[in-house]
Protein backbone atom coordinates (compact mmCIF):
# COMPACT_ATOMS: atom_id res chain seq x y z
CA UNK A 1 0.00 0.00 0.00
CA UNK A 2 1.21 3.86 -0.39
CA UNK A 3 3.15 5.51 2.64
CA UNK A 4 1.60 7.27 4.62
CA UNK A 5 1.61 11.45 3.79
CA UNK A 6 3.33 13.59 6.33
CA UNK A 7 0.59 16.45 7.46
CA UNK A 8 3.55 19.03 7.00
CA UNK A 9 4.94 19.59 3.74
CA UNK A 10 6.70 22.25 1.99
CA UNK A 11 4.70 23.97 -0.45
CA UNK A 12 5.94 25.79 -3.72
CA UNK A 13 5.01 29.52 -2.53
CA UNK A 14 7.08 28.99 0.74
CA UNK A 15 10.02 28.24 -1.59
CA UNK A 16 9.59 30.73 -3.70
CA UNK A 17 9.22 33.21 -0.44
CA UNK A 18 12.66 31.88 1.15
CA UNK A 19 14.35 31.94 -2.29
CA UNK A 20 13.55 35.58 -2.96
CA UNK A 21 14.65 36.55 0.89
CA UNK A 22 17.83 34.42 0.46
CA UNK A 23 18.78 35.96 -3.08
CA UNK A 24 17.75 39.53 -1.98
CA UNK A 25 20.27 39.00 1.11
CA UNK A 26 23.16 37.73 -1.32
CA UNK A 27 22.75 40.61 -3.21
CA UNK A 28 22.78 42.83 -0.66
CA UNK A 29 25.42 41.81 0.71
CA UNK A 30 27.86 41.94 -2.23
CA UNK A 31 27.00 45.57 -2.97
CA UNK A 32 27.68 46.24 0.72
CA UNK A 33 31.33 44.28 0.41
CA UNK A 34 31.97 45.82 -3.44
CA UNK A 35 30.85 49.55 -1.85
CA UNK A 36 33.26 48.76 1.00
CA UNK A 37 36.55 48.02 -0.81
CA UNK A 38 36.10 50.98 -3.37
CA UNK A 39 35.39 53.77 -0.79
CA UNK A 40 37.26 52.65 2.29
CA UNK A 41 40.43 50.95 3.97
CA UNK A 42 39.23 46.99 4.42
CA UNK A 43 40.69 45.69 7.64
CA UNK A 44 43.43 42.74 7.52
CA UNK A 45 40.67 40.75 9.28
CA UNK A 46 38.39 41.05 6.46
CA UNK A 47 37.32 37.67 4.74
CA UNK A 48 38.03 40.05 1.31
CA UNK A 49 41.27 41.77 2.15
CA UNK A 50 43.35 41.97 -0.56
CA UNK A 51 40.68 40.88 -3.04
CA UNK A 52 39.63 43.20 -5.94
CA UNK A 53 35.92 44.02 -6.56
CA UNK A 54 35.92 41.54 -9.73
CA UNK A 55 36.62 38.88 -7.72
CA UNK A 56 33.68 39.70 -4.65
CA UNK A 57 31.42 39.74 -7.85
CA UNK A 58 32.64 36.10 -9.25
CA UNK A 59 32.18 35.03 -4.98
CA UNK A 60 28.99 35.99 -4.85
CA UNK A 61 27.90 35.53 -8.51
CA UNK A 62 28.92 31.64 -7.57
CA UNK A 63 26.90 31.87 -4.21
CA UNK A 64 23.85 33.15 -6.38
CA UNK A 65 23.85 30.41 -8.94
CA UNK A 66 24.15 27.77 -5.97
CA UNK A 67 20.88 29.33 -4.54
CA UNK A 68 19.29 29.07 -7.90
CA UNK A 69 20.64 24.99 -7.84
CA UNK A 70 19.47 24.59 -4.35
CA UNK A 71 15.71 25.86 -4.45
CA UNK A 72 15.79 24.02 -7.69
CA UNK A 73 15.91 20.79 -6.29
CA UNK A 74 13.62 21.75 -3.49
CA UNK A 75 11.31 22.97 -6.28
CA UNK A 76 11.01 19.88 -8.11
CA UNK A 77 10.64 17.40 -4.98
CA UNK A 78 8.05 19.55 -3.89
CA UNK A 79 6.35 18.87 -7.14
CA UNK A 80 6.60 15.08 -6.92
CA UNK A 81 5.35 15.05 -2.87
CA UNK A 82 1.76 16.97 -4.48
CA UNK A 83 1.48 14.46 -6.98
CA UNK A 84 2.45 11.59 -4.42
CA UNK A 85 -0.06 13.03 -2.05
CA UNK A 86 -2.61 13.18 -4.83
CA UNK A 87 -1.86 10.16 -5.71
CA UNK A 88 -2.10 8.24 -2.24
CA UNK A 89 -5.64 10.32 -1.77
CA UNK A 90 -7.09 9.46 -4.89
CA UNK A 91 -6.26 5.53 -4.02
CA UNK A 92 -7.08 5.78 -0.30
CA UNK A 93 -10.40 7.58 -0.97
CA UNK A 94 -11.59 5.49 -3.63
CA UNK A 95 -13.19 8.44 -5.80
CA UNK A 96 -14.93 7.24 -8.83
CA UNK A 97 -13.19 9.20 -11.51
CA UNK A 98 -11.04 7.61 -14.27
CA UNK A 99 -7.87 8.70 -12.76
CA UNK A 100 -8.67 7.49 -9.61
CA UNK A 101 -9.45 3.89 -10.56
CA UNK A 102 -6.32 3.73 -13.03
CA UNK A 103 -4.42 4.80 -9.57
CA UNK A 104 -5.91 2.02 -7.59
CA UNK A 105 -5.19 -0.83 -10.26
CA UNK A 106 -1.94 0.22 -10.71
CA UNK A 107 -1.45 0.19 -6.83
CA UNK A 108 -3.08 -3.16 -6.62
CA UNK A 109 -0.75 -4.37 -9.09
CA UNK A 110 2.81 -2.63 -7.94
CA UNK A 111 2.28 -2.07 -4.00
CA UNK A 112 4.86 -0.18 -2.77
CA UNK A 113 6.73 0.35 -6.03
CA UNK A 114 5.26 3.25 -6.88
CA UNK A 115 6.80 4.99 -9.93
CA UNK A 116 6.33 9.16 -10.54
CA UNK A 117 7.16 8.56 -13.77
CA UNK A 118 6.25 4.76 -15.63
CA UNK A 119 2.51 5.45 -13.40
CA UNK A 120 1.73 8.55 -12.18
CA UNK A 121 2.90 10.58 -14.72
CA UNK A 122 2.12 8.39 -18.01
CA UNK A 123 -1.48 7.95 -16.25
CA UNK A 124 -1.82 11.88 -16.02
CA UNK A 125 -0.80 12.64 -19.75
CA UNK A 126 -3.04 9.77 -20.83
CA UNK A 127 -6.16 11.09 -18.71
CA UNK A 128 -5.10 14.71 -19.74
CA UNK A 129 -3.97 14.99 -23.64
CA UNK A 130 -3.85 18.49 -23.17
CA UNK A 131 -1.17 18.55 -20.04
CA UNK A 132 1.20 15.99 -22.16
CA UNK A 133 3.62 18.78 -23.13
CA UNK A 134 3.67 19.80 -18.94
CA UNK A 135 4.05 16.00 -18.13
CA UNK A 136 7.18 16.04 -20.40
CA UNK A 137 8.39 19.28 -19.50
CA UNK A 138 8.34 18.01 -16.04
CA UNK A 139 10.15 14.62 -17.21
CA UNK A 140 13.03 16.96 -18.42
CA UNK A 141 13.06 18.90 -14.74
CA UNK A 142 13.38 15.32 -12.97
CA UNK A 143 16.45 14.15 -15.16
CA UNK A 144 17.83 17.89 -13.76
CA UNK A 145 16.43 17.49 -10.33
CA UNK A 146 18.66 14.03 -10.39
CA UNK A 147 21.74 15.30 -11.15
CA UNK A 148 21.46 17.96 -8.08
CA UNK A 149 20.45 15.39 -5.84
CA UNK A 150 23.16 12.98 -6.57
CA UNK A 151 26.21 15.62 -6.19
CA UNK A 152 26.24 16.36 -9.63
CA UNK A 153 29.03 14.09 -10.15
CA UNK A 154 28.72 13.85 -13.95
CA UNK A 155 28.81 16.37 -16.76
CA UNK A 156 25.05 17.34 -17.37
CA UNK A 157 23.46 16.84 -20.79
CA UNK A 158 20.33 18.14 -20.23
CA UNK A 159 18.83 21.11 -19.95
CA UNK A 160 19.90 23.03 -16.31
CA UNK A 161 16.57 24.86 -15.30
CA UNK A 162 16.09 28.03 -13.02
CA UNK A 163 13.64 28.59 -9.95
CA UNK A 164 11.30 30.85 -12.41
CA UNK A 165 11.49 28.71 -14.94
CA UNK A 166 10.24 25.28 -13.01
CA UNK A 167 7.61 27.18 -10.61
CA UNK A 168 6.22 28.33 -14.09
CA UNK A 169 6.24 24.49 -15.65
CA UNK A 170 4.87 23.27 -11.91
CA UNK A 171 1.89 25.73 -12.34
CA UNK A 172 0.80 25.22 -15.57
CA UNK A 173 1.16 21.17 -15.55
CA UNK A 174 -0.81 21.45 -12.13
CA UNK A 175 -3.47 24.45 -13.52
CA UNK A 176 -4.12 21.48 -16.67
CA UNK A 177 -4.86 18.74 -14.34
CA UNK A 178 -6.82 20.26 -11.80
CA UNK A 179 -4.57 19.51 -8.85
CA UNK A 180 -5.00 22.78 -5.92
CA UNK A 181 -1.59 24.22 -5.48
CA UNK A 182 -2.97 26.84 -2.61
CA UNK A 183 -0.21 27.85 -0.36
CA UNK A 184 -0.91 26.72 3.08
CA UNK A 185 -2.04 27.69 6.28
CA UNK A 186 0.53 29.46 8.36
CA UNK A 187 2.23 26.70 10.87
CA UNK A 188 1.95 26.84 14.41
CA UNK A 189 4.88 26.67 16.83
CA UNK A 190 4.24 22.78 17.06
CA UNK A 191 4.64 22.78 13.24
CA UNK A 192 7.47 23.82 12.84
CA UNK A 193 10.11 22.08 10.64
CA UNK A 194 13.32 21.17 12.51
CA UNK A 195 16.30 19.41 11.11
CA UNK A 196 18.12 16.62 13.12
CA UNK A 197 21.39 15.24 11.90
CA UNK A 198 21.26 11.68 11.82
CA UNK A 199 22.92 9.50 14.42
CA UNK A 200 26.22 8.23 13.27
Amino acid sequence: MTASINPIQIHLDEILEHYQIVRDSIVKTAEQTKSLLTSSTVPPDHPFFGKSVNEVSKFYSDKLEETDCQTSLFIVASAEAALRVDYTQRVDRKKKDSISREFRAIDKANSDKISLDNHILDTLAKQHPTAKASVSQLRGALHYRHWLAHGRYWYLLGQKYDPSGLAKIITTLFHKIGLNTSPPLPRTKSQTLVCIPPEN
